[in-house]
């Protein structure tokens, strides 16, 4: 019952923090009564459901998922919708689920970071700085940061849009509005992988949109995860996540090319807080190519009660430093 009135609320504050419209979005207000009613049409085309595979690589994220159609309806192609008018179709749509998404994700870096811990210590140790100690800060750990499980499996069930015609199997430039149930056998503590088979259910908003030489992305997510290790708190968080790309900016244009994404986790039991992140980001489009550097940097705090007994190390509160580079396509 309360999570009724959350997609309301995820569709104002995105509405809020994203343009509510693009040039590319809708025409301009001379536009002729023809051209008008030819962009109407366009903003309501469909496509065919039907069964695909799609797939996404990411040095931080990566998935396979299939994605399966629950009703004989055509998915909406949302290309010339404004940002107001695809959260608007998706929430409407969220209320008779149209496909079924099942979907495998492993995170590349934070793995291979809890490898580089547990089978090369000696080399791991090398990036510590700062004062010596159990919890002495890691540079590598701050690269890893933020992905608190190495491995997932999920299935989501609600809306989807596409924002191109084009059929692919990239899972870009689609959104989705729905619920989601994830499962996994492990978490990531400090680079190190602890036994924990736990689950996650969660409404979420989530999409990607890429229009000539812009990329769009946002999230917003709201759930609950369990956990069967006792020595782990269980959880309810809410996270919102937006990033934005412009391969033909300036470098000195603040307002695009930007990444913001903050999580906050709180005890199920108490409202403590338990978690806290907040990262920011800034993307630097290479001249004359379709690709930017970005490099994302944040802090995560993380309360001592979080963990329990085997796994309360020191039993003290610690903040990491996050510093996340990656090269965008």
């Amino acid at each position: 019952m309360m999570n009724k009135p959350i997609p309301h609320l995820a569709s104002l504050l995105l509405c809020l923090l994203l343009p509510t419209a693009h040039a590319a979005d809708s025409p301009p207000a001379d536009t002729p009564p023809a051209a008008k009613a030819s962009s109407a049409v366009s903003a309501s085309a469909t496509e065919t459901a039907h069964t695909q595979l799609l797939y996404d690589l990411d040095p931080y994220y990566s998935d396979v998922a299939l994605q399966l159609p629950l009703t004989n309806s055509p998915i909406p192609v949302g290309g010339q919708l404004s940002e107001a008018d695809v959260y608007r179709r998706l929430f409407q749509d969220s209320l008779r689920p149209r496909v079924l998404l099942l979907e495998a994700s492993v995170y590349p870096l934070p793995v291979a970071g809890t490898w580089l811990k547990g089978d090369h210590p000696g080399f791991y140790n090398d990036f510590n700085y700062g004062p010596s100690g159990h919890n002495q800060p890691n540079l590598l750990n701050g690269v890893t940061a933020g992905f608190q499980e190495p491995w997932a499996v999920s299935a989501f069930t609600g809306s989807t849009m596409r924002f191109t015609s084009a059929d692919t199997d990239s899972a870009g430039n689609r959104g989705y509005m729905g619920y989601l149930t994830s499962f996994g056998t492990k978490q990531i503590l400090n680079n190190v992988l602890v036994d924990d088979n736990w689950y996650e259910l969660e409404w979420k908003l989530k999409g990607e949109r890429e229009v000539a030489d812009e990329k769009l992305g946002w999230s917003f997510r709201i759930g609950i995860k369990n956990n069967s290790n006792p020595d782990i708190r269980d959880a309810v968080y809410i996270g919102l996540r937006r990033n934005n790309l412009e391969y033909k900016n300036t470098l000195l244009s603040f307002l695009d090319n930007s990444d913001l994404e903050i999580l906050s986790e709180f005890d199920r039991l108490n409202s403590r807080l338990l978690r806290q992140e907040i990262t920011i980001g800034r993307k630097f489009p290479l001249r004359g190519r379709h690709m930017a550097l970005s490099l994302d940097m944040g802090l995560i705090y993380q309360n001592a009660a979080a963990y329990t007994g085997d796994l309360a190390y020191s039993g003290v509160s610690t903040v990491t430093v996050v510093l996340r580079p990656n090269l965008e396509f």
